[in-house]
C-alpha cells in the first residue's frame, strides 16, 4: 500500500536554501552591477571621483564575496549539513547590500540635486522589485532586503517631510510599496515552496511505485 508522504522540514528547507543560492549568486551581483554602474553615471558631476571610485568597489567586492559565498556553500552542500548558520549569514549579506542603498541614498541628498535624487530612489525601488525573482525562495531573504533598502529612505523622508517638498508623498508612498512587495513576496513564496513539497511527494511516491512494481 502506497502512503501519501510529506516532506520533511529539513529537507525543504535544504531545498530552499538550495535554489536561492543557485538563482541568486549571479543574479544579484548583476542586478547591483548595473546599479553601482548608474550611480557613478549619475554622482559623478557631484561628488570626488576617489571617494565615489571607493564606494563602487567596495560594494562590488562585497557582492563578489557574498556571490562565492554561495557558490563554495553549494559545492560543500552546507544547505544539508549547517543550515541554520548558512540562512543567517544570507540574512546578514542581504541586510548589509541593502542598507548600502540606503545609506547611499540618505548621505548623498546633501550632494546631488532633487531630479537627481528621485532617479537615484527610483532606481533603488526597481532594484528591490527585480530582487524578488532570485531572492523569493526564503522570505525572510527578501523581507531583511527590503526592510534594510527601502524603510530606512521612508522614515527618513517622512521625519524631514518639512525640509523638501513632497517628502512627506515619497515617504507615504515608499511604505505602500513596501506593504505591496511584502504581500507579493508571500504570496509567490507560499506557492513555491507548495510546488518544491508536491515535486517531492511526486518523486517519492513514484519511486514507491517503482519499487512496488519490481516486488509484484
Amino acid at each position: 500500500m502506497i502512503y501519501q508522504r510529506h516532506m520533511p522540514r529539513e529537507e525543504l528547507v535544504a531545498a530552499q536554501l538550495e535554489m536561492l543560492m543557485q538563482n541568486g549568486r549571479l543574479a544579484a551581483v548583476s542586478v547591483h552591477l548595473v546599479g553601482v554602474v548608474a550611480t557613478m553615471v549619475m554622482f559623478w558631476p557631484y561628488m570626488q571621483v576617489p571617494t565615489l571610485l571607493l564606494w563602487a568597489a567596495g560594494f562590488l567586492i562585497f557582492l563578489l564575496v557574498r556571490s562565492l559565498h554561495m557558490t563554495s556553500a553549494l559545492v560543500e552542500r552546507r544547505q544539508l549539513t549547517r543550515p541554520v548558520r548558512l540562512y543567517w549569514q544570507l540574512l546578514a549579506g542581504a541586510a548589509v547590500t541593502g542598507a548600502v542603498w540606503s545609506a547611499g541614498y540618505i548621505s548623498a541628498l546633501c550632494v546631488i540635486p532633487s531630479t537627481m535624487q528621485q532617479v537615484f530612489l527610483l532606481m533603488i525601488v526597481m532594484i528591490a522589485a527585480f530582487s524578488l525573482g532570485f531572492s523569493v525562495a526564503i522570505r525572510e531573504y527578501y523581507l531583511v532586503y527590503i526592510f534594510a533598502s527601502l524603510w530606512p529612505v521612508a522614515w527618513w523622508t517622512l521625519v524631514h517631510y518639512w525640509d523638501r517638498p513632497y517628502n512627506a508623498i515619497i515617504g507615504l508612498s515608499l511604505l505602500a510599496f513596501i506593504v505591496l512587495l511584502i504581500y507579493v513576496c508571500d504570496q509567490t513564496y507560499k506557492s513555491l515552496r507548495n510546488m518544491i513539497s508536491l515535486a517531492w511527494e511526486r518523486e517519492h511516491t513514484a519511486q514507491e511505485l517503482g519499487d512496488l512494481t519490481v516486488s509484484l
